[in-house]
């Protein structure tokens, strides 16, 4: 789901810093995994002419720039991408800022060229930039265990004269006033995180500007968020059906609940303001359109029953909340019974909790409804005494745009397949025939 590049000089500390972001990412349930790579791949014959390259210096700035260009533009497409979409992290040691850095600048050819070479790559969602002191730099380079990692690096890089130029290329690059009109212009810069001091120091500073960029819950640059939230949901749902198929669960008999789609929102509103009575704890929203309890209910209802880690995974990225926050409306749910109870599990084990029949319909309806929540939240806000039967021609009404719609019908369709309407009818027809229609819920 997201691109993170960690950028620096040679031997400031790249390696400990995405070390540190792998380690706070991979405690973060809702990735469905963490990847480390690197740029240039030394393994890949396209990352290996860009190195040789540079270590032969027979080619001018301009040429290596191009081969540099040609390894991150495969990298990404075939490697990277695709894990994204799935839902993954992506830690890249060095991405487009290195080559900004080391052809556009040092190699003075222009940050502006080396971007245009660039523009069919992908577009870090965070940039992590580390910082040293060249003098240390050196010393690190020189180091045994540097040098084995990288072999070769005194061959090019291991003068302090260079080392200052490269320091000095990323406070060009990276400071936000040299690139206008570029892809690489919006990219978060977290830095500079100087690492000449403490190893402690600097663990804690990258770990603490990482956690506050997942806290802001950015929009993905490279995939699109619905994408990967439907992915996550059809992955569920399919080790799901094929749990069904073990031994000793053939005959495991399914139940269908059929629904009016705005009768169950009315309902649940209803049901969750009568909830929240005078000791109710005040962290739960009392909006039924919330974040959080649209992600509670839609991992419950994707899981049947779990403990409070398998609801936070089944969150996946997009959905993923505090652990601290979904342990108190899950606590909060659970309570008044209508859509989940907590079952003790076995010794050690902690709650386990089990979503009713009628929190399998709401949790899945909000499944489908995720990404007009906040439309339906802001048309109920403006609409405190009408029906919810009139919410989903409200939130047209109020500018929902045709990717948004699109979809929408693509989730009603692919988490409620047995939603068969008319393939003739247009996205808004076919949204509002739905909305008003029984819908088969399995459970």
């Amino acid at each position: 789901m997201y691109l993170i590049t960690i950028e620096g000089g040679d031997g400031s500390g790249k390696g400990l810093a995405a070390t540190v972001v792998s380690e706070v990412l991979a405690k973060e349930r809702g990735f469905n995994s963490v990847e480390l790579t690197a740029e240039p791949r030394r393994r890949h014959p396209l990352g290996r002419a860009a190195i040789n390259a540079v270590r032969e210096k027979r080619h001018p700035p301009q040429h290596e720039a191009r081969l540099f260009a040609l390894d991150r533009l495969d990298h990404g497409l075939n490697w990277i991408l695709p894990r994204l979409q799935d839902g993954s992290v992506v830690v890249c040691d060095r991405n487009i800022h290195s080559s900004m850095v080391y052809q556009g600048v040092v190699g003075g050819i222009g940050i502006r060229n080396v971007a245009t070479l660039n523009a069919g790559a992908l577009v870090p969602d965070l940039c992590i930039w580390v910082d040293c002191d060249p003098e240390i730099a050196i010393r690190r380079i020189k180091s045994g265990s540097l040098r084995e990692a990288s072999p070769g690096k005194a061959e090019y890089f291991e003068t302090l004269e260079i080392q200052r130029m490269i320091r000095s290329g990323y406070s060009e690059v990276l400071s936000g006033n040299s690139l206008t009109d570029t892809p690489f212009n919006d990219v978060e810069i977290i830095g500079p995180i100087l690492n000449d001091a403490s190893a402690d120091e600097f663990t804690s500073r990258v770990t603490n500007e990482l956690r506050r960029f997942l806290r802001s819950r950015p929009k993905p640059k490279n995939v699109d968020i619905n994408d990967v939230d439907l992915t996550s949901i059809k992955r569920i749902i399919g080790w799901n059906s094929g749990q069904a198929k073990l031994p000793g669960f053939e005959n495991r008999s399914k139940s269908t609940n059929q629904i009016i789609p705005w009768h169950t929102i009315r309902d649940a509103e209803r049901k969750h303001s009568g909830s929240m009575g005078e000791g109710a704890d005040e962290s739960v929203p009392r909006s039924i359109h919330s974040r959080s309890i649209y992600s509670v209910m839609g991992a419950t209802s994707l899981l049947s029953a779990a403990d409070l880690n398998e609801i936070l995974s089944a969150m996946g990225p997009t959905r993923l909340i505090s652990r601290r926050h979904a342990n108190r409306v899950i606590a909060h749910l659970s309570g008044s019974r209508y859509w989940m109870r907590e079952s003790s599990g076995a010794r050690g084990e902690g709650s386990h909790y089990r979503v009713t029949r009628e929190g399998m319909a709401l949790g899945t309806l909000m499944l489908v409804l995720w990404p007009v929540r906040s439309h339906i939240r802001l048309w109920r806000s403006r609409n405190p005494r009408t029906s919810y039967k009139h919410a989903m021609s409200g939130i047209m009404k109020m500018g929902i745009s045709e990717g948004e719609l699109h979809t929408l019908v693509e989730r009603i369709r692919s988490i409620l397949p047995t939603s068969n309407m008319s393939s003739g009818l247009n996205y808004e027809e076919f949204l509002l025939t739905w909305w008003n229609s029984q819908t088969s819920i399995v459970s």
